[in-house]
């Protein structure tokens, strides 16, 4: 072949390359939410340079990895993502603004790799993710070939990719934050009122579509008030704070934890029948009577009534609501019967 047309074939190939390029970026630009953001940037890398791994690492501690665990996500978008530890991806991307190409020490990203991790990597292309002026992660990709990506190639375009990414990252961070105002409470971070009615919608009308049990507890505190008089109403808030981040954390990923209004909360249990329901509130109650609020040294103690769609008289969401609500009341009630007794006394 004439050094012309080998000078013609380089320059087609390279026309070739900077399309695809511009084809994903122009798609995923458009994208603002991050299940389908990685789901088709990933997608979109793998068909059109056939690169077989494919996958985006976040650093785990911070607002974008908090956003991300909030995700019902696919068993696919979890092998697409790996949350990692900051000081492990910072010692290899610090101060790092352009790809980092690999053929021969590999073992040295082990840190970055999803699980399960790719077998037989023997080179791999790590382009750093920087959002509001911080590394939040890095766009993988990894191949069994040793010649697809090595220290002496360019990565001009890759380093416009990553800028793109990073980009659309702060495009989908701005909208979720929004989105989060919308439906959380802004004191706990649970589901607002009107987000949990909305869910609860949904679970009920999936709930009679495949016939799963579906419950529900509403759940008051006892003598809230006492610690707001008493300690004063940041001892107040740190209290709720707690009591929500542990029973956040203790309930599983397909449920819905809500702040009802004040010290009041609903917990939406999808595939819960009343039995387990009750077992679990009995769980969170043991809990918090072996763990005071850190700094005030009080013990939260609440109520809780359970409703399931077992119950036939259960035919709307409203109604689930209202029996939850209604047991809750009942037992508060008989909590509070000793007390009137003495001082009626």
């Amino acid at each position: 072949m004439s050094d012309a047309k080998q000078i013609y074939a380089v320059l087609k190939r390279n026309e070739e390359i900077c399309r695809k390029f511009f084809e994903i970026e122009t798609e995923v630009l458009t994208i603002l939410d991050f299940e389908a953001l990685f789901a088709r940037l990933v997608s979109l890398i793998k068909t059109k340079f056939d690169i077989p791994h494919v996958w985006i690492s976040i650093i785990r501690d911070g607002e974008l990895a908090a956003m991300l665990d909030n995700l019902d996500a696919s068993g696919e978008l979890r092998e697409q993502l790996a949350l990692v530890d900051g000081d492990a991806a910072l010692s290899l991307l610090q101060d790092r603004k352009s790809p980092i190409l690999e053929n021969r020490s590999l073992h040295l990203f082990d840190a970055l790799l999803p699980t399960p991790a790719p077998q037989g990597l023997r080179s791999i292309a790590v382009a750093p993710l920087i959002l509001d002026g911080k590394l939040v992660g890095c766009l993988n990709q990894a191949d069994t070939r040793s010649d697809r990506f090595s220290p002496d190639m360019d990565t001009t375009l890759l380093s416009q990719l990553a800028i793109k990414v990073s980009l659309c990252l702060s495009n989908v961070t701005a909208h979720e934050r929004l989105a989060r105002l919308a439906s959380r409470d802004s004191l706990t971070g649970l589901l607002n009122r009107r987000a949990m009615e909305e869910r609860l919608h949904e679970e009920f009308l999936r709930s009679q579509r495949y016939g799963d049990s579906l419950a529900l507890a509403f759940v008051d505190m006892d003598d809230f008030k006492k610690v707001n008089d008493t300690l004063g109403h940041d001892a107040g808030d740190a209290m709720l704070v707690y009591f929500s981040r542990r029973l956040q954390k203790m309930a599983r990923k397909i449920d819905a934890c809500a702040r009802f209004a004040g010290d009041e909360f609903v917990v939406i249990l999808p595939n819960t029948d009343r039995k387990q329901a009750c077992a679990f509130m009995e769980r969170v109650m043991r809990f918090f009577e072996m763990s005071p609020v850190p700094d005030i040294d009080r013990y939260v103690r609440f109520s809780f009534g359970v409703s399931s769609t077992e119950d036939e008289a259960v035919t709307s969401p409203a109604l689930l609501l209202k029996k939850a609500d209604e047991e809750l009341f009942e037992r508060k009630a008989a909590k509070d019967a000793p007390k009137r007794r003495v001082v009626g006394t």
